[in-house]
């Protein structure tokens, strides 16, 4: 509520039209904000507002009170608005943080834990569930061979620590040329650049040729990678 030490005209006669004013006002805000306590706040602005820039002469009236109180409000409207949409901005940022830093999580595990050979296999049949036959096409081998190392792959990631290293099956060079293959096609959710890029890796593909396979991912990718680790 608003007191005498918010209203300190020089006359008490206009103290008192001003304590005239405000209930009507008070009553007009609360109708606005349909509630109590923002109803409150608007019309303790605009009677400081009011104070600040006008005097009660022919100036003021009921009418351009409402009006100022009315104007606060639309500000005030447009102001929440737009902190709700740079929430909203802020929020989808972190969560697309947090989606690329699981990418690169998913990207450091299949470099850790699997040869090169299993790593594109793992991330093509789990990841953008190709078929067996597929992926024995474009790496040049048997269904039986790519089984396989599938089966090795999964093995890895439950016995991590009775493992052995793998870093005698990676070049380094490939090692960086495959992450960043993993990687952009993780975040496209579109495995077509390394599809295209595979047949021409040596630790991966022993005879090159090209093979241009369609994506058949129905799932996810890092939610498939997650259920298969």
């Amino acid at each position: 509520m608003l007191n005498r030490l918010d209203l300190c005209p020089a006359e008490n006669e206009e103290e008192s039209l001003w304590l005239e004013y405000y209930p009507k006002l008070q009553r007009y805000c609360h109708f606005l904000a349909q509630n109590q306590w923002d109803g409150d706040d608007i019309a303790q602005e605009t009677i400081l507002k009011a104070l600040k820039y006008y005097t009660l002469n022919e100036k003021m009236s009921f009418a351009l009170l409402n009006k100022m109180a009315y104007n606060h409000w639309i500000d005030q409207i447009r102001k929440r608005k737009n902190e709700t949409i740079e929430a909203a901005i802020d929020l989808n940022n972190v969560e697309e943080k947090n989606q690329l830093a699981d990418i690169m999580t998913t990207v450091d595990l299949m470099l850790e834990q699997f040869t090169p050979k299993q790593a594109v296999i793992f991330l093509l049949k789990e990841g953008f569930q190709y078929q067996l036959k597929e992926i024995a096409e474009l790496l040049n081998t048997t269904e039986m061979a790519v089984k396989a190392n599938l089966h090795r792959a999964k093995q890895r990631l439950e016995k991590t620590k009775k493992e052995g290293t793998v870093d005698k099956y990676w070049d380094e060079e490939e090692r960086e040329q495959l992450s960043e293959l993993f990687y952009e096609a993780l975040k496209l959710q579109d495995p077509t650049v390394l599809i295209e890029t595979v047949p021409q890796i040596k630790s991966v593909v022993d005879s090159p040729k090209l093979i241009s396979l369609p994506s058949k991912q129905t799932h996810s990718p890092l939610s498939t990678l997650y259920m298969a680790a």
